[in-house]
Protein backbone atom coordinates (compact mmCIF):
# COMPACT_ATOMS: atom_id res chain seq x y z
CA UNK A 1 0.00 0.00 0.00
CA UNK A 2 1.33 3.37 -0.37
CA UNK A 3 0.04 6.38 -0.41
CA UNK A 4 1.90 8.38 -2.64
CA UNK A 5 -0.66 10.38 -4.62
CA UNK A 6 -1.47 12.07 -1.78
CA UNK A 7 2.61 13.63 -1.64
CA UNK A 8 3.55 16.73 -2.69
CA UNK A 9 6.98 17.96 -4.42
CA UNK A 10 8.05 20.66 -2.23
CA UNK A 11 8.93 22.08 -5.81
CA UNK A 12 5.72 22.43 -6.52
CA UNK A 13 4.57 24.97 -3.59
CA UNK A 14 5.49 27.95 -1.49
CA UNK A 15 3.48 26.94 1.55
CA UNK A 16 5.09 27.14 5.04
CA UNK A 17 6.33 24.21 6.62
CA UNK A 18 4.55 22.56 9.09
CA UNK A 19 5.61 19.37 11.44
CA UNK A 20 2.51 17.10 12.97
CA UNK A 21 3.02 15.13 16.37
CA UNK A 22 0.27 12.46 16.98
CA UNK A 23 0.11 11.43 20.47
CA UNK A 24 -1.13 7.55 20.82
CA UNK A 25 -1.31 7.58 24.58
CA UNK A 26 -1.48 3.83 25.20
CA UNK A 27 0.59 1.35 26.39
CA UNK A 28 0.85 -2.65 27.00
CA UNK A 29 2.17 -1.68 30.54
CA UNK A 30 3.17 1.96 32.34
CA UNK A 31 6.90 2.06 32.98
CA UNK A 32 8.12 3.06 36.82
CA UNK A 33 9.23 6.23 35.99
CA UNK A 34 6.68 7.63 32.77
CA UNK A 35 5.38 10.63 33.65
CA UNK A 36 3.60 10.80 30.00
CA UNK A 37 -0.28 11.18 29.64
CA UNK A 38 -0.18 7.53 28.57
CA UNK A 39 -2.45 4.31 30.01
CA UNK A 40 -2.94 0.55 29.65
CA UNK A 41 -6.47 0.26 27.54
CA UNK A 42 -8.99 -2.26 26.03
CA UNK A 43 -9.51 -2.68 22.22
CA UNK A 44 -12.56 -0.90 22.44
CA UNK A 45 -10.89 2.09 24.02
CA UNK A 46 -7.95 2.67 21.23
CA UNK A 47 -10.62 2.22 18.55
CA UNK A 48 -12.50 4.80 19.86
CA UNK A 49 -9.88 7.38 20.87
CA UNK A 50 -7.91 6.43 16.90
CA UNK A 51 -11.56 7.20 15.14
CA UNK A 52 -11.86 10.45 17.39
CA UNK A 53 -8.08 10.85 16.27
CA UNK A 54 -8.97 10.87 12.71
CA UNK A 55 -11.98 13.24 13.46
CA UNK A 56 -9.11 15.66 14.83
CA UNK A 57 -6.91 15.51 11.77
CA UNK A 58 -9.35 16.54 9.48
CA UNK A 59 -10.74 19.12 12.20
CA UNK A 60 -7.43 20.77 12.06
CA UNK A 61 -6.40 20.34 8.14
CA UNK A 62 -9.66 22.91 7.28
CA UNK A 63 -7.29 25.60 9.42
CA UNK A 64 -3.86 24.86 8.19
CA UNK A 65 -4.33 22.80 5.07
CA UNK A 66 -4.80 26.14 2.52
CA UNK A 67 -1.06 27.69 4.39
CA UNK A 68 0.87 24.62 5.26
CA UNK A 69 2.79 21.62 3.55
CA UNK A 70 3.61 18.62 5.85
CA UNK A 71 7.76 18.09 6.30
CA UNK A 72 7.73 15.77 9.16
CA UNK A 73 5.28 13.47 10.90
CA UNK A 74 6.02 11.66 14.61
CA UNK A 75 3.73 9.32 15.84
CA UNK A 76 4.63 8.99 19.79
CA UNK A 77 3.23 8.22 22.91
CA UNK A 78 2.92 5.89 24.75
CA UNK A 79 3.70 2.97 22.73
CA UNK A 80 2.14 3.54 19.12
CA UNK A 81 3.43 0.00 18.47
CA UNK A 82 0.71 -1.44 20.96
CA UNK A 83 -1.73 -0.39 18.41
CA UNK A 84 -2.80 -3.52 15.61
CA UNK A 85 -0.87 -2.14 12.56
CA UNK A 86 -3.69 -1.18 10.51
CA UNK A 87 -4.15 1.45 13.08
CA UNK A 88 -0.79 3.68 12.46
CA UNK A 89 -1.53 2.75 8.67
CA UNK A 90 -5.26 4.47 8.70
CA UNK A 91 -4.16 7.38 10.64
CA UNK A 92 -1.09 8.06 8.17
CA UNK A 93 -3.25 7.68 5.24
CA UNK A 94 -5.92 10.23 7.02
CA UNK A 95 -2.78 12.86 7.60
CA UNK A 96 -1.71 12.27 4.07
CA UNK A 97 -5.17 12.34 2.32
CA UNK A 98 -6.14 15.98 4.50
CA UNK A 99 -2.87 17.62 4.45
CA UNK A 100 -0.35 18.53 1.68
CA UNK A 101 2.64 15.94 2.78
CA UNK A 102 5.89 16.41 1.00
CA UNK A 103 7.77 13.77 -0.93
CA UNK A 104 10.97 14.02 1.18
CA UNK A 105 9.57 14.63 4.75
CA UNK A 106 10.72 12.22 7.33
CA UNK A 107 8.07 10.29 9.07
CA UNK A 108 9.21 8.45 12.21
CA UNK A 109 7.10 5.94 14.72
CA UNK A 110 8.43 5.54 17.93
CA UNK A 111 8.21 1.47 19.28
CA UNK A 112 9.02 -1.27 22.37
CA UNK A 113 11.21 -3.82 21.04
CA UNK A 114 8.36 -6.64 22.48
CA UNK A 115 6.00 -4.92 20.92
CA UNK A 116 6.44 -5.38 16.86
CA UNK A 117 6.86 -8.56 14.68
CA UNK A 118 7.88 -8.63 11.23
CA UNK A 119 4.11 -8.31 9.68
CA UNK A 120 3.76 -5.09 11.91
CA UNK A 121 7.04 -3.51 10.47
CA UNK A 122 5.98 -4.53 7.24
CA UNK A 123 3.27 -2.89 7.54
CA UNK A 124 4.05 0.14 9.15
CA UNK A 125 7.16 0.99 6.33
CA UNK A 126 4.36 0.04 3.37
CA UNK A 127 2.26 3.00 5.31
CA UNK A 128 5.13 5.66 4.81
CA UNK A 129 7.44 4.69 7.94
CA UNK A 130 10.83 6.58 7.39
CA UNK A 131 12.23 6.07 10.49
CA UNK A 132 12.15 4.38 13.75
CA UNK A 133 12.60 5.73 17.49
CA UNK A 134 13.29 2.63 19.53
CA UNK A 135 12.73 2.73 23.21
CA UNK A 136 15.71 0.65 24.62
CA UNK A 137 16.89 2.30 27.98
CA UNK A 138 19.47 0.39 28.82
CA UNK A 139 21.12 -3.11 28.04
CA UNK A 140 21.08 -4.30 31.31
CA UNK A 141 18.12 -6.69 31.96
CA UNK A 142 18.83 -5.88 36.21
CA UNK A 143 18.37 -1.54 35.24
CA UNK A 144 15.31 -2.59 33.02
CA UNK A 145 13.44 -4.62 35.18
CA UNK A 146 14.06 -1.84 38.20
CA UNK A 147 12.47 0.68 35.46
CA UNK A 148 9.58 -1.70 34.55
CA UNK A 149 10.59 -2.53 31.11
CA UNK A 150 9.15 -6.08 30.00
CA UNK A 151 11.37 -5.69 26.94
CA UNK A 152 15.04 -8.25 26.70
CA UNK A 153 17.83 -6.79 24.61
CA UNK A 154 17.13 -9.74 22.19
CA UNK A 155 13.85 -8.30 21.11
CA UNK A 156 15.95 -5.18 20.74
CA UNK A 157 18.61 -6.63 18.47
CA UNK A 158 15.84 -8.66 16.58
CA UNK A 159 13.66 -5.27 15.88
CA UNK A 160 16.76 -3.31 14.40
CA UNK A 161 17.56 -6.79 12.41
CA UNK A 162 13.64 -6.44 11.16
CA UNK A 163 13.77 -2.88 10.54
CA UNK A 164 17.32 -3.53 8.66
CA UNK A 165 16.07 -6.60 6.47
CA UNK A 166 13.38 -4.05 5.59
CA UNK A 167 16.00 -1.24 3.99
CA UNK A 168 15.29 1.19 6.44
CA UNK A 169 18.41 2.91 7.93
CA UNK A 170 16.99 5.66 9.43
CA UNK A 171 16.70 4.08 13.54
CA UNK A 172 17.41 5.91 16.63
CA UNK A 173 17.44 4.42 20.06
CA UNK A 174 16.98 6.24 23.54
CA UNK A 175 18.56 5.72 26.77
CA UNK A 176 18.21 6.22 30.35
CA UNK A 177 20.82 7.84 32.22
CA UNK A 178 20.64 8.00 36.44
CA UNK A 179 18.53 5.63 37.01
CA UNK A 180 18.45 3.63 40.36
CA UNK A 181 20.67 1.09 40.65
CA UNK A 182 22.37 2.14 37.60
CA UNK A 183 26.73 2.26 37.78
CA UNK A 184 28.84 3.68 35.06
CA UNK A 185 29.71 0.49 33.51
CA UNK A 186 26.07 -0.26 32.58
CA UNK A 187 25.95 3.34 30.74
CA UNK A 188 29.51 2.29 29.04
CA UNK A 189 28.26 -1.02 27.72
CA UNK A 190 24.97 0.22 26.45
CA UNK A 191 26.33 3.23 24.60
CA UNK A 192 29.71 0.85 23.43
CA UNK A 193 27.00 -1.83 22.22
CA UNK A 194 25.07 0.70 20.02
CA UNK A 195 28.01 2.00 18.71
CA UNK A 196 28.42 -1.48 17.49
CA UNK A 197 25.29 -2.47 16.22
CA UNK A 198 25.78 0.92 13.99
CA UNK A 199 22.43 2.51 15.45
CA UNK A 200 23.06 6.39 13.82
CA UNK A 201 20.66 8.01 15.90
CA UNK A 202 21.20 7.81 20.36
CA UNK A 203 19.04 10.03 22.52
CA UNK A 204 20.18 9.94 25.95
CA UNK A 205 17.95 11.51 28.77
CA UNK A 206 19.21 12.08 32.02
CA UNK A 207 16.45 11.11 34.31
CA UNK A 208 13.76 13.17 35.89
CA UNK A 209 12.10 11.31 38.89
CA UNK A 210 8.59 13.12 38.18
CA UNK A 211 5.75 13.84 40.25
CA UNK A 212 2.71 11.01 40.10
CA UNK A 213 5.61 7.87 39.11
CA UNK A 214 5.86 5.14 40.77
CA UNK A 215 9.90 5.70 40.85
CA UNK A 216 8.41 9.16 42.79
CA UNK A 217 6.82 6.84 45.38
CA UNK A 218 9.50 4.92 45.73
CA UNK A 219 12.33 7.41 45.67
CA UNK A 220 10.34 8.96 48.56
CA UNK A 221 9.57 6.27 50.47
CA UNK A 222 13.42 5.25 50.60
CA UNK A 223 13.06 1.78 48.74
CA UNK A 224 15.19 3.39 45.84
CA UNK A 225 18.32 5.80 46.11
CA UNK A 226 19.13 7.90 42.50
CA UNK A 227 23.04 8.39 41.60
CA UNK A 228 24.06 11.35 42.71
CA UNK A 229 25.00 14.57 40.64
CA UNK A 230 28.65 13.80 40.69
CA UNK A 231 27.75 9.88 39.43
CA UNK A 232 25.30 11.02 36.95
CA UNK A 233 27.28 14.01 35.31
CA UNK A 234 30.19 11.41 34.86
CA UNK A 235 27.80 9.40 32.94
CA UNK A 236 26.73 12.04 30.51
CA UNK A 237 30.12 12.85 30.50
CA UNK A 238 31.21 9.14 29.57
CA UNK A 239 28.08 9.21 26.82
CA UNK A 240 29.36 12.22 25.25
CA UNK A 241 33.39 11.26 25.30
CA UNK A 242 32.57 7.92 23.38
CA UNK A 243 30.01 9.10 21.23
CA UNK A 244 32.40 11.97 19.39
CA UNK A 245 34.90 9.93 19.06
CA UNK A 246 33.02 7.74 17.46
CA UNK A 247 32.00 10.05 14.74
CA UNK A 248 28.91 11.85 16.36
CA UNK A 249 27.74 15.18 16.52
CA UNK A 250 26.11 16.31 19.87
CA UNK A 251 23.52 18.29 18.13
CA UNK A 252 21.14 18.86 20.74
CA UNK A 253 22.09 18.50 25.17
CA UNK A 254 20.59 14.53 24.80
CA UNK A 255 20.22 13.80 21.33
CA UNK A 256 23.47 12.70 19.20
CA UNK A 257 23.52 11.43 15.57
CA UNK A 258 25.70 10.39 12.58
CA UNK A 259 25.89 12.85 9.54
CA UNK A 260 22.02 13.25 7.87
CA UNK A 261 21.08 11.26 10.79
CA UNK A 262 19.94 14.14 13.08
CA UNK A 263 16.31 14.24 13.33
CA UNK A 264 14.97 16.68 11.27
CA UNK A 265 11.30 16.87 13.32
CA UNK A 266 13.51 17.17 16.81
CA UNK A 267 14.95 20.61 15.30
CA UNK A 268 11.61 22.23 14.58
CA UNK A 269 11.07 22.28 18.08
CA UNK A 270 13.99 23.99 19.17
CA UNK A 271 14.48 25.98 16.34
CA UNK A 272 10.63 27.41 17.14
CA UNK A 273 9.18 26.75 13.93
CA UNK A 274 5.60 25.70 13.25
CA UNK A 275 4.04 22.01 14.54
CA UNK A 276 0.86 21.01 14.87
CA UNK A 277 0.03 18.37 17.75
CA UNK A 278 -3.08 16.36 17.43
CA UNK A 279 -4.01 13.87 20.33
CA UNK A 280 -4.72 13.54 23.60
CA UNK A 281 -2.65 16.20 25.32
CA UNK A 282 -0.48 17.48 22.14
CA UNK A 283 0.89 20.29 22.39
CA UNK A 284 1.21 22.51 19.30
CA UNK A 285 3.21 25.79 18.08
CA UNK A 286 1.74 28.07 15.10
CA UNK A 287 3.00 31.26 14.27
CA UNK A 288 3.77 32.98 18.08
CA UNK A 289 0.92 30.96 19.84
CA UNK A 290 1.10 27.84 21.67
CA UNK A 291 -2.21 25.74 22.65
CA UNK A 292 -2.82 22.08 23.36
CA UNK A 293 -5.35 19.60 24.06
CA UNK A 294 -7.73 18.53 27.02
CA UNK A 295 -5.48 15.74 28.88
CA UNK A 296 -8.66 14.24 29.46
CA UNK A 297 -9.18 10.98 27.26
CA UNK A 298 -12.99 11.06 28.33
CA UNK A 299 -13.36 14.53 27.82
CA UNK A 300 -10.82 14.19 24.66
CA UNK A 301 -13.73 11.52 22.75
CA UNK A 302 -16.84 13.16 24.17
CA UNK A 303 -15.94 16.59 22.38
CA UNK A 304 -14.73 14.90 19.12
CA UNK A 305 -18.08 12.97 18.82
CA UNK A 306 -20.82 15.24 19.85
CA UNK A 307 -19.65 18.59 19.00
CA UNK A 308 -17.08 17.40 16.40
CA UNK A 309 -14.73 20.30 18.12
CA UNK A 310 -11.21 20.24 19.01
CA UNK A 311 -10.93 19.56 22.74
CA UNK A 312 -8.24 22.55 23.59
CA UNK A 313 -7.02 22.60 27.20
CA UNK A 314 -5.77 25.99 26.62
CA UNK A 315 -4.04 28.78 24.33
CA UNK A 316 -1.92 31.51 24.43
CA UNK A 317 0.04 33.80 22.03
CA UNK A 318 3.65 34.41 23.23
CA UNK A 319 4.68 37.64 23.95
CA UNK A 320 7.79 39.72 23.16
CA UNK A 321 9.80 39.05 26.08
CA UNK A 322 8.10 35.46 25.75
CA UNK A 323 9.60 34.49 22.83
CA UNK A 324 12.78 36.16 23.37
CA UNK A 325 13.01 33.70 26.36
CA UNK A 326 12.18 30.91 24.47
CA UNK A 327 14.76 31.69 21.75
CA UNK A 328 17.11 31.72 24.29
CA UNK A 329 16.38 28.51 26.09
CA UNK A 330 15.90 26.65 23.41
CA UNK A 331 18.94 27.69 21.03
CA UNK A 332 21.45 27.49 23.54
CA UNK A 333 20.19 23.41 23.96
CA UNK A 334 21.46 22.90 20.65
CA UNK A 335 25.09 22.59 19.17
CA UNK A 336 23.96 25.65 16.68
CA UNK A 337 23.44 27.56 19.95
CA UNK A 338 22.01 31.48 19.80
CA UNK A 339 22.79 33.65 16.68
CA UNK A 340 23.03 36.56 17.87
CA UNK A 341 22.49 38.45 14.22
CA UNK A 342 19.51 36.26 14.24
CA UNK A 343 18.23 37.56 17.55
CA UNK A 344 18.64 41.06 16.61
CA UNK A 345 16.42 40.55 13.21
CA UNK A 346 13.88 39.33 14.89
CA UNK A 347 13.72 41.20 17.89
CA UNK A 348 15.88 44.46 17.18
CA UNK A 349 17.90 44.07 19.90
CA UNK A 350 21.40 43.29 20.58
CA UNK A 351 21.36 40.58 23.28
CA UNK A 352 25.14 40.65 23.63
CA UNK A 353 25.00 44.30 24.27
CA UNK A 354 22.30 44.14 26.53
CA UNK A 355 23.61 41.02 28.46
CA UNK A 356 27.69 42.06 28.11
CA UNK A 357 28.49 41.51 32.00
CA UNK A 358 26.63 38.03 32.36
CA UNK A 359 27.89 36.75 28.93
CA UNK A 360 31.44 37.83 29.63
CA UNK A 361 30.92 36.39 32.93
CA UNK A 362 29.79 32.63 31.58
CA UNK A 363 32.17 32.92 28.74
CA UNK A 364 35.00 33.40 31.58
CA UNK A 365 34.13 30.94 33.72
CA UNK A 366 33.72 28.61 30.50
CA UNK A 367 29.98 28.33 31.04
CA UNK A 368 29.74 29.66 26.94
CA UNK A 369 31.29 30.08 23.86
CA UNK A 370 31.11 33.24 21.23
CA UNK A 371 31.90 31.44 18.14
CA UNK A 372 33.08 33.66 14.83
CA UNK A 373 29.98 33.25 13.37
CA UNK A 374 28.60 35.53 15.90
CA UNK A 375 27.04 32.30 17.93
CA UNK A 376 26.62 31.66 22.00
CA UNK A 377 27.15 28.08 22.44
CA UNK A 378 26.96 26.00 25.49
CA UNK A 379 30.20 24.35 26.72
CA UNK A 380 30.13 20.58 28.27
CA UNK A 381 30.08 22.53 31.78
CA UNK A 382 27.22 24.72 30.13
CA UNK A 383 25.20 21.65 29.10
CA UNK A 384 25.48 20.50 32.97
CA UNK A 385 23.84 23.82 34.35
CA UNK A 386 22.16 24.58 31.35
CA UNK A 387 18.32 25.43 33.23
CA UNK A 388 20.15 27.94 35.67
CA UNK A 389 22.27 29.35 32.73
CA UNK A 390 19.65 30.33 30.80
CA UNK A 391 17.74 32.22 33.95
CA UNK A 392 20.68 34.23 34.73
CA UNK A 393 20.36 35.16 31.01
CA UNK A 394 16.63 36.04 30.81
CA UNK A 395 16.20 37.41 34.04
CA UNK A 396 16.49 41.22 34.16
Amino acid sequence: MSFSEFTLDENDSKKKSLSIYVHIPFCNSKCDYCSFVSMVASPEEKHRYVTNLMNEIKLQSKNYREFYSVSSIYIGGGTPSCLDNYYIRDLLSCIYKNFAVKNSAEITLEINPNSVDQTKIREYIMSGINRFSIGLQSISAKVLKSMGRTHSLTDYKKTVDIIREFGVKNISTDIIIGYPNQKLIDVKETINYLIKLGIPHISAYMLQVEKGTKLKKLVDNGSLGVPDDDTVVKMYDTVVDILTKNGYKRYEISNFAKPTYESYHNKVYWKRKDYLGVGLAAHSYIDGTRFANTENLTEYNEKLEKSFTIPTKYSKTLTTEEKKEEAVMLSLRTCDGLDLDAYKNEFGENFLAKKKDKIAELIKNKFLILTKENKLVCTNSGYLVLNKLVLELVTN
